[in-house]
C-alpha cells in the first residue's frame, strides 16, 4: 500500500534511525498486504510482537542520540514515544485476545500510519534539522 512506502520525505539523514524507520514501515506494509489477502490473523500477532520489541529499542536509541547532541525538545519527544508505546501495549492486548477483529487491525493500521509516520514527518524531521546543523 502507498501509505507504507518509504519516501525520502521520511529521511532524517541518520543511517541507523532511517534504517529502523524503513524496517518498521516494511513490517506494516507486509501486514497490510497479508490482511488484504485474508491472512492477517497470523501476521497481526507477529507484527505487534515485533513492534513491541523493536520500537522500544528504536526509541531508546533515538533518544540517546538526541541527548548526546543536545536536542532541545527531548522531553516532548520522549513523552510522544511513551504515548505510542502505551497505545501499542493496550492494542496488543486487544489483538492477542481477538486476532480476527477487523476493528483491532484498523486501530493498528491507524497507529502505524497515523501516529508513527506523522511522528517521523513532524518530530523526527526536527531532530534531523538539529543533527545536521
Amino acid at each position: 500500500m502507498d501509505m507504507y512506502k518509504w519516501d525520502d520525505r521520511l529521511k532524517v539523514n541518520h543511517p541507523k534511525i532511517d534504517q529502523d524507520h524503513k524496517l518498521i514501515i516494511e513490517k506494516a506494509r507486509e501486514l497490510s498486504e497479508c490482511m488484504m489477502r485474508g491472512q492477517g490473523k497470523e501476521k497481526i500477532v507477529q507484527t505487534v510482537d515485533f513492534l513491541n520489541k523493536y520500537v522500544k529499542t528504536h526509541f531508546e536509541e533515538e533518544e540517546k542520540i538526541q541527548k548526546k547532541h543536545g536536542f532541545p525538545d527531548l522531553e516532548a519527544h520522549q513523552k510522544n514515544h511513551r504515548y505510542f508505546i502505551e497505545q501499542l501495549g493496550a492494542l496488543t492486548i486487544k489483538i492477542k485476545e481477538d486476532p480476527n477483529s477487523s476493528k483491532n487491525a484498523i486501530e493498528l493500521n491507524k497507529l502505524i500510519a497515523g501516529w508513527f509516520i506523522n511522528h517521523i514527518k513532524r518530530m523526527d524531521v526536527e531532530v534531523a534539522k538539529h543533527l545536521n546543523k
